[in-house]
């Protein structure tokens, strides 16, 4: 297995095919299935804000970040309005910023982690979570911070392994018909900058 901090130019759709997959129940509400939801975002893939692993060269997991105000999708109002009525764009505009990160100044949020399913459980998350780990001791940062949602206990146990804490919960109540989950539970790698450790 390959890790790269980049994503490769001509990559960008097999890379957006994974990430909506493992990303559905965010982004259903807003897409519908996984082939529209990758579709529409793949052109606005950033490939400088995505790691993927690869097996034989083949894409097989992305992790995206956010850093200096730029996230792993960057769409603006008018690929929306392309798309979409000028309603249905205000509405996936706001639903899409309740889920957005808060950037902080000493941490790296993470613009969410998936693996293609046949190759889930061989250490492909885990690599894929070093490698953002290590774009965010470069950039200077002494955290990393993510949400995984309540329906997702796996991802959770993963993030819990490779030294991530539960900072806190948000519930998304009035949304969870939308969304089809109540709770998101804030997680943060803290860093130890000085030894390279987590």
């Amino acid at each position: 297995m390959n890790v790269l901090s980049h994503v490769r130019p001509g990559d960008e759709m097999a890379a957006t095919r994974i990430y909506a997959a493992g990303l559905i129940q965010k982004l259903r509400p807003f897409f519908g299935g996984v082939d529209a939801a990758a579709e529409f975002l793949a052109p606005h893939l950033q490939r400088d804000r995505g790691v993927i692993a690869l097996v034989d060269g083949r894409v097989v997991g992305i992790a995206g970040y956010r850093l200096d105000g730029h996230g792993l999708f960057e769409p603006k109002w008018r690929h929306f309005r392309r798309r979409f009525s000028l309603l249905g764009t205000a509405i996936r505009m706001t639903g899409l910023a309740l889920l957005d990160k808060e950037e902080q100044e000493d941490v790296l949020p993470m613009d969410g982690i998936a693996v293609a399913e046949e190759v889930r459980g061989m250490g492909v998350g885990s690599a894929l979570l070093a490698e953002i780990v290590a774009i965010a001791r470069r950039a200077g940062k002494r955290a990393v911070r993510l949400d995984v949602v309540d329906t997702n206990p796996r991802a959770k146990a993963l993030y819990l392994r490779r030294g991530f804490v539960v900072e806190g919960r948000r519930r998304l109540d009035l949304l969870r018909p939308v969304f089809g989950f109540a709770t998101v539970t804030v997680m943060r790698c803290h860093l130890d900058t000085d030894t390279g450790s987590v």
